[in-house]
């Protein structure tokens, strides 16, 4: 028949270049392996139009002769693997031999080389797999490897290829997992001859975590040590206070190899659970050295993933040594301190006003049905007829019958609840409807509610009684609060005196330009500030009292993770829920009698208060029925 023919072997590589040869970063993943193997002190990568035109890497390792050099362009050709019994215990990080044919088969490839010792270096070039032969040249002890115009020849691969702000994101990430899995060797990292990274040898990896991600994480992280039979487990976490909103942190090195691994992964989500919310991920930083006969790299093509001889051993020392650290460390929040005079003196105002609140006398005169009496003037003020409206907490005409009185109160009573409430839980003047401020004020009633255990608010109804999670019904005012607002136009914004530095990975700046519109809409304004940091210039006043360098960090997390076309509904969504859910009071907060009333208040108009944005209940209700039936009345 003739149906079966054998593929050309350029044809067998550019198959091969699919599998291993994914995006620009890929080659910087295959060309540093190849480095490190070559036992190289220093690696220096140059990139160029986002890995499109160049990505050269360059090192001081042993090094190649001509004969060497000739092979290391043909396929399956590598000097790491000896016989079969190699295959089953790999100490290298590359070894299949594809890497360098499958990149000359999609580039034009140039690689230069020289051993030490030798007087004279070689240099061998490869154009869409066509191989020349080696050639003479000046080079200096270890290997030049230059890649450019990828994808050329593959016209379909090099259209799906994103932009190179994207492209240089997934660079940066590769040249990451690689610097931090081997500190003891000297990296650099260039694009368009701006150096992003120029790291040091060292021999600590919590260095190589401030290079990249800054001093604020790697100060706040903690140690993990712990060695069983045959396997170690090193490295570092974070708190669980300091957990952020993507789970792209959680790095896993296997001997030296960045790795994907479910059984680590789930080891390291039951050491942190019920030590941080569901939608929380934590920032690890896990190094386990196992001997290489009791795992299998060359399971995926990428080598991303590892098999293990006993999965269940692996997963036990990870937990174990992640639990001991824990139980071995404080863990409780710690207190931010005052860091400006306006906090300070708002802090002052908000307890002076509770205390002039608390020596007023309460007026007795009520009005229809036992509620205080409540006007509203012109233009939806407060105030009480045949009088001034009240102003900064007073009355300029305070004559009038024993009713007006009792209305002058409920004003008063009601503004300075505005007042005090505006900086605690994010009930500014102009959030509160005017038809709510008499149900500020009933919410003042004896008995109407206490809060137990500083998080759960116990309010007595009807015909029984409600347990609230004060943080799940505030999550959830605010959030439809801000959804209202949104959706109307942008949020209310503060510029800053001066603009906040935050030190966030190279592939979080790329969203400023993808979702400038979601930020904006936020009302948050920032610009790149460099190759690993940002200048918030705007945050919205909602958001006042958060910490904005944190709050931009886990931002960009959460936006990273949406892409390029996201779906626009649930980004609002996830975005919202992450402002409400830090602007929310936390549980453990105490609150005071007033700010238990404006949230009392603010619930009944609130849709869906039975639950909060995540879906967890906000109230349980008891019935007196139910009551009586506990205590045998029934």
């Amino acid at each position: 028949m003739g149906q079966i023919r054998k593929l050309s072997p350029a044809l067998v590589n550019r198959i091969a270049a699919g599998e291993c040869v994914e995006r620009p970063a890929s080659v910087v993943k295959e060309l540093v392996e190849n480095a490190l193997d070559a036992g190289a002190g220093r690696i220096d990568v140059c990139i160029g139009d986002g890995g499109r035109g160049l990505i050269a890497v360059v090192d001081d390792g042993c090094g190649m002769d001509a004969t060497d050099l000739a092979l290391c362009v043909q396929p399956h050709a590598t000097s790491k693997l000896s016989d079969d019994d190699d295959l089953f215990s790999i100490h290298t990080m590359g070894f299949r031999g594809e890497a360098l044919p499958s990149i000359g088969a999609v580039s034009r490839l140039r690689v230069a080389s020289r051993p030490r010792g030798c007087q004279v270096g070689h240099m061998i070039d490869v154009e869409a797999g066509e191989i020349s032969s080696p050639q003479p040249c000046a080079a200096p002890p270890g290997t030049s490897v230059e890649v450019r115009d990828l994808f050329y020849c593959v016209p379909a691969r090099r259209k799906f290829l994103r932009t190179n702000q994207t492209e240089m994101g997934h660079i940066t990430e590769q040249f990451a997992r690689l610097a931090l899995a081997h500190p003891g060797v000297d990296f650099s990292l260039r694009h368009q001859e701006r150096q992003l990274h120029r790291l040091a040898a060292t021999g600590d990896c919590r260095q190589r975590v401030a290079d990249f991600y800054g001093p604020e994480l790697a100060d706040v992280l903690l140690p993990v040590q712990r060695e069983g039979d045959g396997l170690r487990v090193s490295g570092y976490v974070v708190p669980p206070a300091h957990c952020r909103r993507s789970s792209k942190w959680e790095y896993v090195f296997v001997n030296g190899r960045y790795v994907r691994d479910r059984f680590a992964s789930h080891a390291i989500k039951e050491a942190y659970r019920s030590l941080i919310k569901p939608d929380e991920y934590p920032v690890v930083f896990l190094f386990i050295t196992i001997d290489p006969a009791h795992v299998d790299v060359n399971v995926h093509p990428t080598k991303i993933e590892v098999r293990w001889r006993d999965s269940n051993y692996v997963h036990a020392q990870v937990l174990a040594a992640l639990r001991e650290r824990f139980l071995s460390t404080n863990l409780d929040r710690t207190l931010r301190p005052v860091t400006s005079p306006d906090e300070d003196d708002h802090r002052e105002r908000v307890r002076q006003a509770m205390v002039d609140f608390f020596r007023k006398p309460v007026a007795a005169d009520m009005g229809p049905g036992g509620r205080l009496s409540v006007g509203r003037g012109s233009g939806g003020t407060l105030s009480r007829p045949g009088a001034e409206s009240a102003v900064d907490g007073g009355l300029q005409d305070t004559q009038g019958s024993g009713q007006e009185l009792a209305e002058i109160s409920g004003v008063e009573r009601a503004q300075e609840l505005r007042a005090i409430v505006e900086g605690r839980i994010g009930v500014g003047t102009s959030d509160i409807a005017d038809e709510q401020a008499d149900l500020l004020v009933r919410g003042l009633t004896p008995n109407r509610a206490i809060q137990i255990h500083n998080t759960y608010l116990v309010v007595e109804t009807e015909d029984g009684l409600t347990i609230i999670d004060q943080h799940a019904l505030h999550e959830r005012i605010l959030y439809e609060e801000l959804r209202r607002r949104v959706a109307e136009r942008p949020l209310e914004s503060q510029r800053l005196l001066l603009p906040v530095l935050v030190s966030v990975p190279a592939d979080r700046i790329e969203v400023l330009e993808t979702h400038s519109d979601t930020l904006s809409r936020l009302g948050i304004d920032l610009a790149p500030a460099g190759p690993q940091s940002v200048a918030l210039h705007a945050f919205p006043t909602l958001l006042e009292r958060i910490e904005p360098s944190e709050f931009v960090r886990d931002l960009l997390d959460l936006l990273s993770e949406q892409g390029h076309r996201p779906n626009l509904e649930s980004l609002v969504h996830d975005v919202l829920d992450m402002m409400a859910c830090k602007a929310a009071v936390k549980a453990g907060d105490p609150l005071t009698p007033e700010e238990i009333a404006a949230l009392l208040a603010r619930r009944e108009p609130c849709e869906r208060s039975s639950h909060c944005p995540h879906g967890r209940p906000s109230a349980l209700r008891l019935s007196l029925r139910d009551l009586e039936r506990q205590f045998k009345r029934r």
